[in-house]
C-alpha cells in the first residue's frame, strides 16, 4: 500500500512537471510574439542592431556597411547587392537590382571591379559568406542588419521589377520589421 501511495505522489508530480512545462512555453511562446508586436519602431531597430552585434563576433574583421549608406549607392553601376538567403525567402522580396548568391558565386569574375554587398535578414549568413570569400580573397562588404537594418532605412524592396511591402524575415525572432512592411516567414 505504501508502495502504491508513494508510486501516485510521482505520477501526480510528474503529470504537475508536465503541465506547468506546456503552460510556460506556451505563455513564453505567446508573450514573445507579443512582445515583439508591440515595440516601437525605434525599439526594432535597437534590437536589430543589438542582434547584429552579437552575431557580428561570428565573422570579424569583415568590412561592413549601414544600410544608410548602402541605400545612396543603391542606383551605382560599381556596386552589386548580394542576396545570401534561400530561394524562398527571395521570392518575397529582394533589394532592387540584387543577385542572388547562386548567381553571384557561378561567375564571381563577372563582378570584379565591382564593390559587392552581400546580405541576409539580419546578415548573419551574410558574414559568414563574407568571411568564406575573404579566405578565397574576394572582399565582400556585409550590410549591417541585413534586410531588417535596410527596410528601418527606408529601402526599397522588390519582388521581380515591382516595388513591393513584404519582407520575409526567416523566423518569428526575426519578426522586427517597421510599421508599414508585412513580414512573413
Amino acid at each position: 500500500m505504501l508502495h502504491r501511495k508513494q508510486t501516485d505522489r510521482k505520477r501526480l508530480g510528474l503529470g504537475a512537471m508536465f503541465l506547468c512545462t506546456i503552460l510556460t512555453a506556451s505563455f513564453c511562446t505567446d508573450a514573445a510574439s507579443v512582445s515583439a508586436a508591440s515595440l516601437s519602431d525605434a525599439e526594432k531597430r535597437q534590437e536589430v542592431a543589438a542582434m547584429y552585434a552579437d552575431y557580428r563576433e561570428d565573422f570579424p574583421g569583415i568590412e561592413e556597411i549601414d544600410p544608410e549608406k548602402a541605400l545612396k549607392l543603391l542606383e551605382d553601376l560599381d556596386v552589386v547587392f548580394v542576396d545570401v538567403r534561400k530561394p524562398e525567402e527571395q521570392a518575397v522580396s529582394m533589394i532592387p537590382g540584387a543577385v542572388t548568391s547562386e548567381v553571384f558565386l557561378a561567375d564571381t569574375e563577372r563582378f570584379r571591379g565591382q564593390r559587392i554587398f552581400a546580405y541576409c535578414t539580419i546578415s548573419y549568413r551574410s558574414g559568414k559568406l563574407a568571411a568564406k570569400l575573404k579566405r578565397k580573397g574576394i572582399t565582400m562588404v556585409n550590410l549591417k542588419g541585413g534586410l531588417l537594418g535596410w527596410v528601418h532605412a527606408g529601402g526599397p524592396l522588390v519582388r521581380g521589377n515591382l516595388p513591393v511591402r513584404v519582407l520575409h524575415v526567416y523566423g518569428r525572432k526575426w519578426d522586427l520589421a517597421p510599421a508599414g512592411i508585412e513580414t512573413v516567414y
